[in-house]
């Protein structure tokens, strides 16, 4: 019997949730490409053994994927071509519209990674949206600052991970952060930090983030998830819920609003995360995002509460496949990540028995080992690990997840410094 011939996917750059992108095509049987700027990326992120071929690009520049295509054994064999990683969705938006193959389109994707054309879209669209004004410098931002007010938040317009995110209380702050975002000029992957930043007003409220996937412009799928934030002045997600525990009326608000920024941008079709704050005016979109949201919340809170493979539709979808999005299970899950309370070294955990025998855990992820520098939390690069709990509701989830996260106890290291004696 003539065995069916795979579909060629090919993926640019898998890294954190784009992993998952890589695991999911491979288990279904396509022939997998990885497009990658480095031999060493499948170990580094995690899918050595989930691939069958890599191709060499400088996944920054749309020209280079292109004619790295053109040379391999690959050309013209694309069934599809698919962004693995956030940094580069309007780069592999632009190669697949050059080779014919189904994408977000390519302006869609640009303004998903740069946040000031995604607020100025929301503006013209009449979508609730922060105040904010474009900065370059610190005389700029003095002038924008009487038209924001304090306290404001000043960010990278296209970073990621709450990288270079700041609260700034008083002109003092707002020197500081400036200071310190100036000296930002290379995210991930090399990518460079544009010098525009946004400072816009803080809003006040409860954050949710929300899944979703679009097809046409008609929502096929939508769920929203609750987080909490680490104190001011960083924004760092410390847990997330799913689903929130919040009213339908409330829900379908903040639903609406998400729908809407996604038309604003013409992000149509395919996985979005969206991020919005409840706020005492209603919700207000924070930000969009052309991809299934991080932090484990497609790989693994979508799938334990609602039985939902968003990587697996998404490869459906950019095949042309029909798509089924209905949910299979009615749970609640949670996600709540471990940091530390000072920077040290860090000698041990303690306490971590408890999370193998709890019959709520998922799973457990300790990153960093004894002898490592450890953080308070500026970025989500300075958290520790996580753990992830299901239960019957979001309400038993959360609390399994934090009172088991906050059962952990950090040992630190003491350091000595010895005075230098001359003989």
């Amino acid at each position: 019997m003539k065995e069916k011939m795979k579909q060629v996917v090919a993926l640019v750059e898998p890294s954190f949730y784009g992993v998952d992108f890589v695991k999911s095509a491979f288990n279904k049987g396509h022939k997998v490409v990885v497009i990658t700027h480095s031999e060493k990326s499948p170990n580094k992120y995690g899918y050595e053994g989930y691939y069958h071929d890599l191709i060499m690009a400088d996944i920054r520049d749309a020209q280079s994927i292109i004619t790295a295509i053109q040379e391999s054994p690959y050309n013209r064999k694309l069934h599809a071509l698919i962004p693995a990683t956030d940094f580069a969705s309007h780069i592999t938006a632009m190669v697949a519209e050059s080779l014919g193959l189904r994408n977000v389109t390519y302006d869609a994707a640009v303004k998903a990674r740069n946040k000031d054309l995604a607020k100025e879209a929301f503006i013209n669209n009449y979508v609730p949206c922060a105040r904010y004004q474009i900065i370059k410098s610190y005389e700029e931002a003095l002038t924008a600052v009487q038209y924001i007010k304090y306290p404001a938040v000043i960010k990278p317009t296209n970073a990621a991970s709450s990288q270079g995110v700041y609260l700034v209380k008083n002109e003092e702050e707002l020197k500081s952060a400036l200071k310190k975002l100036l000296l930002f000029k290379q995210s991930y992957l090399g990518f460079a930090v544009r010098d525009e930043y946004l400072l816009e007003e803080y809003l006040e409220g409860q954050e949710y983030s929300i899944e979703l996937f679009l097809e046409e412009g008609n929502t096929l799928m939508s769920v929203v998830t609750e987080k909490t934030i680490s104190p001011p002045p960083y924004f760092v997600e410390t847990a997330h819920i799913m689903p929130a525990m919040i009213d339908k009326d409330a829900e379908k608000k903040i639903v609406n609003t998400a729908v809407q920024a996604l038309h604003a941008i013409g992000l149509i079709n395919g996985p979005s995360h969206v991020e919005v704050k409840m706020t005492t005016e209603g919700p207000k979109v924070i930000e969009v995002n052309g991809r299934p949201g991080g932090d484990q919340i497609a790989s693994d809170l979508l799938m334990q509460a609602k039985g939902i493979n968003v990587f697996d539709v998404t490869i459906d979808f950019y095949l042309n496949i029909p798509i089924n999005l209905k949910a299979t299970k009615n749970k609640g899950a949670s996600v709540a990540f471990l940091t530390a309370e000072k920077e040290g070294r860090l000698e041990r955990y303690t306490n971590t028995e408890i999370l193998i025998n709890h019959q709520g855990v998922v799973r457990t992820t300790l990153n960093v080992q004894s002898g490592e520098k450890v953080y308070t939390p500026k970025s989500s690069d300075d958290r520790l690990g996580y753990i992830i709990t299901v239960g019957d509701t979001p309400e038993s989830a959360k609390s399994i997840a934090l009172s088991l996260i906050n059962s952990i106890d950090i040992k630190y290291k003491t350091e000595f410094s010895f005075p230098f004696h001359s003989n």
